[in-house]
């Protein structure tokens, strides 16, 4: 003999309620919790919406039950939340509770890891890589999955922390081998590692697995091999070849580089106006443009693009620490301290911003103001080394 289910409310009702999400018109509570059962991901926000509890409490005539509903608002944790509002009155079974706890659990594990990366994504985006991490480590706390750890390896490499990147890289690894992309971060972190051996592994199994489009990508990874172990011919050549196949700036910085690390200043200062015109230069291409022309000893050369840089961006501390530097080593000290006061008061706790001031002081005479600022981020420094990350 099956059981009857009574409606909970005894009165006639023709007025419903419209989940906003769906669309749905719904005429009991009872028909009001079948849609969360069966839309709970939609029914995120309408659970708690004070129209449900108003429909409830004033339409339905059940105020007892309108006060629950407003009590489980306040729950923290979205699983549980969700489960009070399905078990509010005796409707579903413990089975069929206990069937969709799973679900709501593992929709709340991604809604969490999700809003941690993407705050460490966007920090890391603003070149705080440091802080990135942190964000990074938090959000593996919830989920161990691809885009953290690939991520959080990117972050690390940003930092020159090539180990640390090699390993998370390698658990990423571990959770699907033959991904190109995770094997062009893991080869890349490699030959920053000094792990020659180990990436040239990486791009053989690359050429194996990787798809068509990967071409350039693996005549890239060859010259950061060659460019690595200082065969710098041979870099030159695949990296020529890496462009042949899809032009991207990086691969015109890294020829540049290898010109640079062979001397050759102004042949790399040719590539990049070869490569790219002055009317296309972005603001990644002033800065390398900026760092070659340093390299050259031509502190003027550089100064310009960076001033050029930041007018493309004016509220890039990196950008105004870097021309404070270039005004220091060109003895114009006046500009320099110019220069990283803007920096400051875009960022004041920025750290490369307060090693250049103290640079700076101490070039202007103030030996006191340099140690006093020297020993200021050295100590916390050392309290974040001890806190770890």
């Amino acid at each position: 003999m099956m059981d009857l289910l009574l409606c909970v409310s005894q009165q006639s009702n023709d007025r419903p309620y419209r989940f906003p999400t769906t669309g749905i018109q719904v005429y009991t509570f009872e028909e009001a919790l079948y849609h969360v059962y069966h839309y709970w991901k939609r029914s995120v926000d309408d659970i708690t919406a004070p129209d449900l509890a108003a429909w409830v409490n004033d339409t339905l005539g059940l105020s007892f039950l309108a006060a629950k509903i407003n009590n489980i608002a306040r729950i923290e944790s979205f699983t549980e939340r969700m489960l009070a509002f399905l078990g509010v009155i005796e409707y579903f079974s413990d089975g069929e509770l206990a069937a969709i706890r799973p679900h709501l659990e593992g929709w709340e594990k991604r809604l969490e890891w999700e809003a941690y990366k993407e705050r460490a994504d966007d920090l890391a985006a603003r070149d705080e890589p440091s802080k990135a991490i942190a964000l990074y480590h938090r959000a593996l706390q919830y989920d161990e999955n691809i885009a953290i750890l690939n991520n959080l390896s990117v972050a690390y490499m940003q930092i020159e922390a090539y180990d640390e990147a090699c390993r998370y890289l390698e658990r990423a690894r571990g959770l699907d081998p033959n991904h190109w992309e995770l094997n062009l971060h893991y080869g890349e972190a490699l030959i920053l590692a000094k792990r020659f051996e180990d990436a040239a592994a990486v791009i053989g199994l690359m050429e194996v697995t990787a798809p068509k489009s990967a071409l350039a990508d693996i005549f890239y990874l060859r010259g950061e091999l060659a460019f690595g172990l200082k065969r710098y011919t041979d870099a030159i050549g695949y990296f020529e070849q890496a462009i042949g196949v899809s032009f991207r700036e990086q691969y015109v910085f890294r020829l540049a580089d290898v010109y640079a690390a062979t001397r050759q200043l102004e042949k790399a200062l040719e590539v990049l106006g070869g490569y790219i015109p002055d009317k296309d230069r972005n603001l990644t291409c002033l800065m390398k443009e900026a760092e070659m022309h340093h390299q050259a000893d031509n502190l003027p050369g550089a100064i310009r693009a960076i001033k050029k840089a930041v007018e493309l961006r004016p509220g890039y501390v990196e950008l105004w620490v870097r021309l404070a530097r270039y005004y220091r080593l060109d003895y114009d000290l006046q500009r320099a301290e110019e220069a990283v006061l803007k920096a400051l008061a875009l960022d004041g706790g920025n750290e490369r911003a307060r090693l250049e001031s103290a640079r700076v002081r101490k070039n202007m005479g103030n030996i006191k103001g340099y140690q006093q600022l020297l020993k200021g981020i050295l100590g916390e420094f050392k309290e974040r080394y001890r806190g770890g990350v």
